[in-house]
Protein backbone atom coordinates (compact mmCIF):
# COMPACT_ATOMS: atom_id res chain seq x y z
CA UNK A 1 0.00 0.00 0.00
CA UNK A 2 1.03 3.21 -1.05
CA UNK A 3 0.63 6.31 1.49
CA UNK A 4 -0.09 9.69 0.22
CA UNK A 5 2.61 12.78 1.20
CA UNK A 6 -0.27 14.92 3.06
CA UNK A 7 -1.13 11.33 4.57
CA UNK A 8 2.79 10.84 5.39
CA UNK A 9 3.04 14.34 6.63
CA UNK A 10 0.27 14.33 9.46
CA UNK A 11 0.89 10.65 10.35
CA UNK A 12 4.59 12.47 11.17
CA UNK A 13 2.97 15.13 13.06
CA UNK A 14 0.50 13.13 14.92
CA UNK A 15 3.45 10.79 16.13
CA UNK A 16 5.74 13.52 16.87
CA UNK A 17 3.53 15.18 18.82
CA UNK A 18 2.11 11.93 21.04
CA UNK A 19 3.58 12.95 24.39
CA UNK A 20 3.38 9.12 25.57
CA UNK A 21 6.46 8.36 22.78
CA UNK A 22 9.67 9.00 23.83
CA UNK A 23 11.91 11.13 21.46
CA UNK A 24 13.78 9.19 18.96
CA UNK A 25 16.86 11.17 17.53
CA UNK A 26 16.74 12.24 14.00
CA UNK A 27 19.60 11.47 11.55
CA UNK A 28 21.16 14.47 10.21
CA UNK A 29 22.51 13.94 6.38
CA UNK A 30 26.36 13.80 6.12
CA UNK A 31 28.30 16.40 5.18
CA UNK A 32 31.76 16.31 3.63
CA UNK A 33 35.07 17.93 4.13
CA UNK A 34 37.26 18.92 0.81
CA UNK A 35 40.72 16.56 2.19
CA UNK A 36 38.23 13.75 3.07
CA UNK A 37 38.79 10.32 0.89
CA UNK A 38 35.96 9.32 -1.59
CA UNK A 39 35.40 6.28 0.62
CA UNK A 40 35.22 7.55 3.70
CA UNK A 41 32.37 9.91 2.13
CA UNK A 42 30.01 7.02 0.67
CA UNK A 43 30.37 5.65 4.24
CA UNK A 44 29.32 8.26 5.56
CA UNK A 45 26.37 8.39 3.22
CA UNK A 46 25.68 4.69 3.95
CA UNK A 47 25.44 5.61 7.45
CA UNK A 48 23.23 8.03 7.23
CA UNK A 49 21.02 5.48 4.54
CA UNK A 50 21.20 2.73 7.49
CA UNK A 51 20.38 4.77 10.54
CA UNK A 52 16.89 5.90 8.77
CA UNK A 53 16.33 1.90 9.45
CA UNK A 54 14.64 -0.51 6.95
CA UNK A 55 10.51 -0.47 6.41
CA UNK A 56 8.97 -3.36 7.86
CA UNK A 57 5.28 -2.01 8.00
CA UNK A 58 4.62 -3.22 5.03
CA UNK A 59 3.68 0.80 3.73
CA UNK A 60 5.01 2.26 1.22
CA UNK A 61 5.73 6.46 2.72
CA UNK A 62 7.46 7.07 -0.58
CA UNK A 63 6.18 7.04 -3.74
CA UNK A 64 8.59 6.11 -6.65
CA UNK A 65 7.96 6.72 -10.23
CA UNK A 66 11.12 5.07 -11.94
CA UNK A 67 10.41 6.76 -15.30
CA UNK A 68 10.01 10.54 -13.57
CA UNK A 69 12.96 12.65 -14.62
CA UNK A 70 15.86 13.11 -11.95
CA UNK A 71 15.00 16.10 -10.64
CA UNK A 72 11.33 14.81 -9.59
CA UNK A 73 13.53 11.59 -8.07
CA UNK A 74 15.60 14.33 -6.27
CA UNK A 75 12.38 15.29 -4.64
CA UNK A 76 11.38 12.70 -3.69
CA UNK A 77 15.08 12.53 -1.54
CA UNK A 78 14.31 15.67 -0.08
CA UNK A 79 11.23 14.25 1.22
CA UNK A 80 12.76 11.04 3.05
CA UNK A 81 15.29 13.76 4.57
CA UNK A 82 12.60 15.79 6.33
CA UNK A 83 10.59 13.25 6.88
CA UNK A 84 13.37 11.00 7.99
CA UNK A 85 10.75 7.43 7.68
CA UNK A 86 11.88 3.59 7.51
CA UNK A 87 12.75 3.24 3.45
CA UNK A 88 13.14 -0.13 1.54
CA UNK A 89 16.01 -0.66 -0.98
CA UNK A 90 14.58 1.69 -3.64
CA UNK A 91 14.30 4.85 -1.47
CA UNK A 92 17.72 4.45 -0.43
CA UNK A 93 19.10 4.15 -4.11
CA UNK A 94 17.09 7.48 -4.69
CA UNK A 95 18.62 8.89 -1.59
CA UNK A 96 21.77 7.72 -2.22
CA UNK A 97 22.20 9.19 -5.74
CA UNK A 98 20.81 12.64 -4.39
CA UNK A 99 23.86 12.44 -1.13
CA UNK A 100 26.12 11.49 -4.18
CA UNK A 101 25.59 14.25 -6.39
CA UNK A 102 28.05 16.27 -4.96
CA UNK A 103 31.18 13.93 -5.93
CA UNK A 104 31.20 14.10 -9.54
CA UNK A 105 34.55 11.79 -9.56
CA UNK A 106 32.09 9.22 -8.21
CA UNK A 107 30.37 6.76 -10.68
CA UNK A 108 26.67 6.29 -9.48
CA UNK A 109 24.51 3.25 -11.98
CA UNK A 110 21.82 1.10 -10.36
CA UNK A 111 22.43 -2.64 -9.75
CA UNK A 112 19.08 -5.04 -9.20
CA UNK A 113 18.78 -8.21 -8.60
CA UNK A 114 16.14 -10.88 -9.19
CA UNK A 115 16.59 -14.17 -6.70
CA UNK A 116 14.64 -17.35 -6.81
CA UNK A 117 13.61 -18.62 -2.70
CA UNK A 118 11.37 -21.65 -2.26
CA UNK A 119 9.94 -21.18 -5.81
CA UNK A 120 9.38 -17.69 -5.00
CA UNK A 121 10.68 -14.37 -6.78
CA UNK A 122 12.30 -11.35 -5.30
CA UNK A 123 13.85 -8.38 -6.37
CA UNK A 124 16.55 -6.11 -4.78
CA UNK A 125 18.41 -2.90 -6.17
CA UNK A 126 21.43 -1.21 -4.81
CA UNK A 127 23.79 1.86 -5.97
CA UNK A 128 26.72 0.89 -7.82
CA UNK A 129 29.83 3.07 -7.65
CA UNK A 130 33.14 3.74 -9.42
CA UNK A 131 36.13 5.79 -8.46
CA UNK A 132 39.68 5.73 -8.98
CA UNK A 133 39.42 1.99 -10.33
CA UNK A 134 37.20 0.54 -7.34
CA UNK A 135 33.63 -0.46 -7.33
CA UNK A 136 31.70 -0.50 -4.08
CA UNK A 137 28.15 -0.46 -3.39
CA UNK A 138 25.07 1.52 -1.56
CA UNK A 139 21.88 0.61 -0.34
CA UNK A 140 19.61 -1.22 2.01
CA UNK A 141 18.62 -4.09 2.70
CA UNK A 142 17.04 -6.93 5.39
CA UNK A 143 20.22 -8.77 5.15
CA UNK A 144 23.71 -6.23 6.25
CA UNK A 145 25.58 -8.39 3.51
CA UNK A 146 23.32 -7.76 0.44
CA UNK A 147 23.83 -3.77 0.56
CA UNK A 148 26.55 -1.71 1.42
CA UNK A 149 30.20 -3.09 -0.28
CA UNK A 150 33.14 -0.44 0.76
CA UNK A 151 35.05 1.27 -2.24
CA UNK A 152 37.39 -1.86 -2.76
CA UNK A 153 36.95 -4.30 -5.62
CA UNK A 154 39.08 -3.93 -8.46
CA UNK A 155 36.63 -5.53 -11.33
CA UNK A 156 32.44 -5.49 -11.30
CA UNK A 157 33.16 -8.89 -11.63
CA UNK A 158 34.24 -8.66 -8.05
CA UNK A 159 31.73 -6.87 -6.59
CA UNK A 160 28.61 -8.79 -7.86
CA UNK A 161 30.64 -12.03 -7.29
CA UNK A 162 30.49 -11.16 -3.59
CA UNK A 163 26.58 -9.99 -3.93
CA UNK A 164 25.69 -13.72 -5.41
CA UNK A 165 27.86 -15.08 -2.66
CA UNK A 166 25.97 -13.39 -0.33
CA UNK A 167 22.95 -14.73 -2.21
CA UNK A 168 23.85 -17.92 -1.80
CA UNK A 169 24.55 -17.83 1.89
CA UNK A 170 20.98 -16.71 2.15
CA UNK A 171 19.86 -20.13 -0.40
CA UNK A 172 18.75 -17.86 -2.90
CA UNK A 173 19.73 -17.83 -6.24
CA UNK A 174 20.57 -15.36 -8.19
CA UNK A 175 18.76 -15.34 -11.79
CA UNK A 176 19.11 -12.06 -13.15
CA UNK A 177 21.34 -8.88 -12.31
CA UNK A 178 20.15 -5.42 -14.66
CA UNK A 179 23.05 -2.87 -14.52
CA UNK A 180 21.63 0.84 -15.29
CA UNK A 181 23.58 3.45 -16.89
CA UNK A 182 25.29 5.85 -14.96
CA UNK A 183 23.51 8.48 -13.10
CA UNK A 184 23.72 12.07 -14.08
CA UNK A 185 25.17 14.52 -11.49
CA UNK A 186 23.27 17.73 -11.85
CA UNK A 187 19.99 17.25 -9.53
CA UNK A 188 18.16 19.54 -11.89
CA UNK A 189 18.13 17.32 -15.25
CA UNK A 190 15.03 16.13 -16.85
CA UNK A 191 16.94 13.08 -18.21
CA UNK A 192 15.20 10.20 -16.24
CA UNK A 193 17.56 7.37 -15.57
CA UNK A 194 18.04 4.51 -17.02
CA UNK A 195 17.68 1.57 -14.78
CA UNK A 196 18.02 -1.27 -17.56
CA UNK A 197 20.68 -1.09 -19.93
CA UNK A 198 22.76 -4.67 -20.03
CA UNK A 199 20.95 -7.94 -18.73
CA UNK A 200 23.18 -10.45 -16.82
CA UNK A 201 21.19 -14.24 -17.08
CA UNK A 202 23.50 -16.21 -14.42
CA UNK A 203 21.44 -19.26 -14.59
CA UNK A 204 22.09 -19.31 -18.20
CA UNK A 205 25.91 -18.80 -18.54
CA UNK A 206 29.37 -19.80 -17.35
CA UNK A 207 31.59 -17.86 -14.61
CA UNK A 208 33.74 -17.11 -18.24
CA UNK A 209 30.86 -15.30 -19.72
CA UNK A 210 29.66 -13.45 -17.04
CA UNK A 211 32.83 -12.19 -16.33
CA UNK A 212 33.12 -10.78 -19.98
CA UNK A 213 30.00 -9.07 -19.67
CA UNK A 214 31.07 -6.95 -16.58
CA UNK A 215 34.43 -6.23 -18.30
CA UNK A 216 32.67 -5.05 -21.36
CA UNK A 217 30.49 -3.04 -19.38
CA UNK A 218 32.94 -1.37 -17.04
CA UNK A 219 35.09 -0.82 -20.21
CA UNK A 220 32.64 1.64 -21.66
CA UNK A 221 31.56 3.08 -18.65
CA UNK A 222 34.74 4.64 -17.27
CA UNK A 223 34.90 8.27 -18.02
CA UNK A 224 31.71 8.27 -20.03
CA UNK A 225 27.77 9.44 -19.24
CA UNK A 226 24.78 7.84 -19.59
CA UNK A 227 24.68 9.87 -22.45
CA UNK A 228 27.73 8.57 -24.14
CA UNK A 229 26.98 5.55 -23.24
CA UNK A 230 23.17 5.20 -24.65
CA UNK A 231 24.01 6.30 -28.26
CA UNK A 232 27.74 4.55 -28.45
CA UNK A 233 27.93 1.47 -30.38
CA UNK A 234 28.25 -0.99 -27.87
CA UNK A 235 26.70 -4.28 -28.24
CA UNK A 236 24.61 -5.53 -25.74
CA UNK A 237 25.01 -9.45 -25.10
CA UNK A 238 21.96 -11.04 -23.72
CA UNK A 239 22.78 -15.09 -22.80
CA UNK A 240 19.75 -16.80 -23.84
CA UNK A 241 20.65 -20.14 -23.97
CA UNK A 242 23.68 -22.17 -22.86
CA UNK A 243 22.72 -25.43 -23.45
CA UNK A 244 24.65 -27.94 -25.86
CA UNK A 245 23.70 -29.36 -28.94
CA UNK A 246 23.16 -32.43 -29.23
CA UNK A 247 24.65 -33.11 -33.07
CA UNK A 248 27.75 -30.34 -32.33
CA UNK A 249 28.07 -30.13 -28.74
CA UNK A 250 28.26 -26.59 -29.35
CA UNK A 251 26.60 -23.63 -27.24
CA UNK A 252 24.03 -21.54 -28.80
CA UNK A 253 24.09 -17.99 -27.83
CA UNK A 254 21.74 -15.40 -28.42
CA UNK A 255 23.25 -11.50 -29.08
CA UNK A 256 20.86 -8.57 -29.03
CA UNK A 257 21.77 -5.30 -30.30
CA UNK A 258 21.35 -1.90 -28.56
CA UNK A 259 18.25 -0.69 -29.40
CA UNK A 260 18.33 2.64 -31.36
CA UNK A 261 14.94 4.35 -30.06
CA UNK A 262 14.25 6.50 -32.56
CA UNK A 263 17.25 6.53 -34.47
CA UNK A 264 18.02 5.82 -37.68
CA UNK A 265 21.30 4.51 -37.47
Amino acid sequence: AVVSTQSTGKMTVTIRGCEQIPNVPIPTPPTFRASQPVAEKLLLVQKYISELQYDYTGLQFFEIKKGRPLCRLMDVAKSIIKESLPIKCLEAVILAIYLTSELPAVQRFPVAFKTTFEKNTFKHIVLGVFCNGKFGALGLSRRDTLMYKPLKYDTLHELLAEFVQCYNDCYHEVDRIKLGLPVNHDNQSMEAVTWKYTYIRLSKMSNKDFKQICDSFSKHMRGKTAHQMKYAKLERVTIADMSDSSSTGSTTRTKCQKLNKGSSR
